[in-house]
């Protein structure tokens, strides 16, 4: 904790952009949760999380995506459409009521491009729509609208999205190693990459697991080797 005004802020929490490497990310939520608790109850805003029950899913959706030639690539494939659908299944019918003053999504708006991170939800589509990220070409031609305007994913202009408080910290977590809180430990490498204001080690094991966020080659071996290590 530090200390704004001689009082205690807890940190909050950032998930950085991860793709099919979500499974890292939910492996350390699940460790939060089962060891220190408290870090999660306290946090003043979650950012970029997801739900445990997206891991199934996520395995489930890449298993399919074999079948298809470029995999995720293919014209005939909606990732948006597809993450839309099984948030609105596994979202509580009160996710909106849940989610409002806490967690906080981070889009592009393609208007200007900037980087607007949200707080406030109205329905329970509302959160699943903002939390389906928008990757044109890759979810799809035309992005979703929200409030009149349309939105890209988030990670375009911050992959490690972070609230402009002054007084509080945040504690991040990327399943890329680099300058991040929570992250996998990689030996020492001589070069470092920023990608959307993220420094990132420039390392093979990074490139294998960007690959594996866009196109996940290992299936459920691997994405549930992400999920322990996480």
């Amino acid at each position: 904790m530090i200390l704004c005004n001689h009082v205690e802020v807890p940190p909050s929490i950032s998930f950085s952009g991860s793709g099919f490497m979500a499974t890292y990310q939910l492996g350390v939520a699940q460790c939060l949760l089962n060891y220190v608790p408290s870090i999660v109850r306290a946090a003043p805003f979650v950012l970029g999380a997801s739900a445990g029950s997206l891991v199934a899913a996520m395995i489930h959706f890449a298993k399919q995506m074999k079948a298809f030639r470029l995999g995720p690539f293919n014209p005939s494939i909606n990732v948006f459409h597809w993450l839309e659908c099984i948030l609105n299944k596994y979202l509580p019918s009160d996710a909106h009521r849940l989610a409002s003053g806490r967690l906080a999504v981070a889009m592009t708006r393609l208007s200007d491009g900037k980087h607007i991170v949200t707080t406030e939800f109205q329905s329970k589509e509302d959160v699943a729509l903002l939390c389906s990220c928008f990757v044109p070409g890759y979810c799809g031609i035309l992005p979703p609208s929200f409030k009149g305007e349309y939105y890209l994913d988030g990670g375009f202009t911050g992959m490690q999205p972070v609230l402009p408080v002054s007084c509080s910290h945040t504690l991040t977590v990327s399943p890329f190693s680099g300058e991040t809180d929570i992250c996998p430990s990689d030996t020492p490498c001589m070069w470092d990459m920023v990608v959307s204001g993220a420094t990132l080690k420039g390392n093979m094991a990074n490139s294998v697991r960007v690959i594996n966020a866009l196109y996940p080659m290992t299936l459920e071996v691997g994405l549930m080797l992400y999920l322990t290590r996480g």
